[in-house]
C-alpha cells in the first residue's frame, strides 16, 4: 500500500486549468488498488466540488480521500465539502480582501486576470484562460499575474500577510499558511505506509515530501511535472516527467498502474 499526495493546479489540470479526465481515471485505479490518496491544493473547496469531483466514479468509495484546500486552511475527508473544516485563524480580513479586489479591477488586467470569489480564507486572482494552445495569451497572463503580485506587495506586507504565486494565480494569505499544514494533518492521520509519492509543479510542493520525511517515513518520491529544474532534497528521490501539467502526471502514473 502506498500513499499519494497530489497538488491540483498544473498536476491534475492542463495549461488552461481544466481537470484531465485521463488523470482522474488513473487516480480512480489507484483507489481501486487500495492506495491512500490525498489532494493538497491552493484551490478552494468549491472549485474542487464544481470541476474535479464531478469527474469521479460514484461507484468508488471516496470517504477515505484526504482533501486540503487553500494551502491548508480547509481540511476534510471525502467529497462532501460541507463536512470539511475551515480554520478561522487563517482567514484574512475583509478590509484586506477589498483592497486586493480593487487592484485586480485595474484596466490593465482586463481579460488577463480575474478575482476568485470562491476563496474563503485568502484574497486570490487567477488567470483568464485563452484558447487551448494560445501561447501568446498564456504568456500575457503570466506577466499580468507577476505584475499584480508586485502591485499588491505593500497591501500584503502592511497587513501582515504574504504572497503565494501559483501556476494560474496569486494568493494573499496568512503568513503561517503553507502546504506543510495540510500535509502534517494527513500524515498524522494515516497509518504506516510502504511508499510515499508526491506530485507537484512548484517548489512549494516539495514541502509535502519533506513533511513525510519529518514523519520518519522512508521511500519517498517527489514527482516533478513543472517547468524548469527539478527541486531536490536529501533522502527524497526526485523524478521528473518529460511533459508538464497533467500530461506529465499521466506519463509518471502509467508506471504506477498495472
Amino acid at each position: 500500500m502506498a500513499f499519494y499526495m497530489f497538488d491540483v493546479d498544473g498536476v491534475l489540470t492542463d495549461e488552461n486549468a481544466r481537470p484531465d479526465q485521463d488523470v482522474v481515471k488513473m487516480i480512480e485505479q489507484l483507489a481501486k488498488d487500495g492506495h491512500i490518496l490525498s489532494f493538497v491544493t491552493g484551490r478552494s473547496r468549491g472549485w474542487l466540488s464544481d470541476y474535479l469531483f464531478p469527474l469521479f466514479d460514484d461507484e468508488i468509495d471516496w470517504s477515505s480521500l484526504y482533501c486540503v484546500t487553500e494551502h491548508g486552511a480547509i481540511k476534510g475527508r471525502g467529497t462532501d465539502i460541507s463536512s470539511w473544516d475551515l480554520e478561522e485563524k487563517y482567514v484574512i480580513s475583509d478590509e484586506v480582501k477589498d483592497k486586493l479586489y480593487k487592484v485586480s479591477q485595474k484596466e490593465k488586467y482586463e481579460g488577463l486576470i480575474q478575482w476568485d470569489q470562491t476563496k474563503e480564507s485568502m484574497g486570490t486572482v487567477e488567470a483568464v484562460h485563452g484558447d487551448p494552445g494560445d501561447k501568446e495569451h498564456l504568456k500575457k497572463t503570466r506577466e499580468a499575474l507577476q505584475e499584480y503580485a508586485n502591485d499588491v506587495e505593500s497591501i500584503s506586507s502592511e497587513s501582515g500577510n504574504k504572497i503565494a504565486i501559483s501556476t494560474y494565480g496569486v494568493d494573499v494569505i496568512h503568513p503561517d499558511l503553507t502546504k506543510k499544514i495540510g500535509a502534517t494533518w494527513i500524515l498524522d492521520e494515516i497509518q504506516s505506509v510502504e511508499e510515499v509519492f508526491v506530485f507537484g509543479d512548484s517548489e512549494g510542493d516539495l514541502v509535502m515530501a519533506v513533511t513525510a520525511r519529518e514523519h520518519n517515513l522512508t521511500n519517498i518520491t517527489f514527482n516533478w511535472v513543472g517547468e524548469g529544474e527539478t527541486p531536490e532534497e536529501d533522502h527524497i528521490h526526485s523524478v521528473a516527467s518529460e511533459a508538464s501539467y497533467s500530461a506529465g502526471t499521466k506519463e509518471i502514473l502509467k508506471k504506477h498502474i498495472g
